[in-house]
């Protein structure tokens, strides 16, 4: 296991766990907590790079990816998970990998149908989940069939930026954000060339960069304006206090 797997933080006491506040179980209270933990059944540590086959899971640290591939071997990224995200391994062929070195709590299906079916705060924490799933699936959408490569690049920029605010994990000026070009490109319809042209034009323009790990905004105003972003502006106090 390489040194940084070893620094990656595995899960702890659910009573304690520090993504809880922007997580599923965000609804259920401290006097319930012994509830949570008997859903869990076990937690994982895993490398950049390995596939994730547990069935669904709660990401506690570091980054993760789901994809699918063309019968040719070209790969989609499907959607990028953060700490606190509950991450479901589809049966339809689509793959979940580790992007950086990460840790996570695996949950037990069964016990978690049964917790929602008695805990309608619950059902309606998941629900909305996937409500915000949809709603970045729409952008993506959008953004394979409408924008042009720089506001592909500029749009999810500013989407893992506003996700990471709301979950402590950045500031207002950018976040440690582990994408590589090959990573963006994929997620974005475009070759590793014109990602790394957009981004490119960015950091000329003074507008953002995105290097060794970290993203750094320098003009949202024109950020915004090269995504056409219609999500909410500068994210403040009050939207670190929302669920993810």
């Amino acid at each position: 296991m390489s040194r940084n797997a070893s620094l990656t933080p595995l899960p702890g006491s659910c009573a304690a766990c520090a993504v809880r506040p922007f997580a599923l179980f965000r609804v259920v209270p401290q006097a319930r907590v012994g509830e949570i933990a008997r859903v869990r059944s076990g937690v994982r540590l895993v490398r950049a790079g390995e596939a994730i086959h547990d069935s669904i899971f709660t990401l506690y640290a570091g980054w993760a990816f789901s994809w699918t591939a063309t019968p040719d071997g070209r790969r989609q990224v499907l959607d990028f998970h953060l700490p606190g995200d509950l991450v479901e391994r589809s049966e339809d062929g689509a793959e979940v990998e580790a992007l950086t070195d990460a840790s996570f709590c695996i949950l037990a299906r069964d016990r978690l149908c049964d917790f929602m079916g008695r805990d309608p705060g619950l059902a309606m924490s998941y629900a909305e989940g996937l409500t915000r799933d949809r709603a970045r699936l729409r952008e993506r959408l959008t953004s394979l069939g409408r924008r042009d490569a720089a506001g592909r690049v500029a749009h999810l920029l500013l989407e893992l930026h506003g996700r990471l605010m709301r979950r402590g994990g950045a500031d207002a000026r950018g976040a440690a954000v582990p994408l590589k070009q090959a990573h963006l490109a994929d997620a974005l319809g475009l070759s590793v060339e014109h990602a790394n042209r957009a981004l490119a034009a960015m950091r000329k323009d003074g507008i953002a960069t995105l290097n060794k790990g970290r993203l750094e905004i320098l003009d949202r105003e024109a950020l915004e304006d090269m995504a056409g972003w219609s999500g909410p502006a500068q994210p403040g106090v009050l939207a670190r206090t929302l669920a993810v």
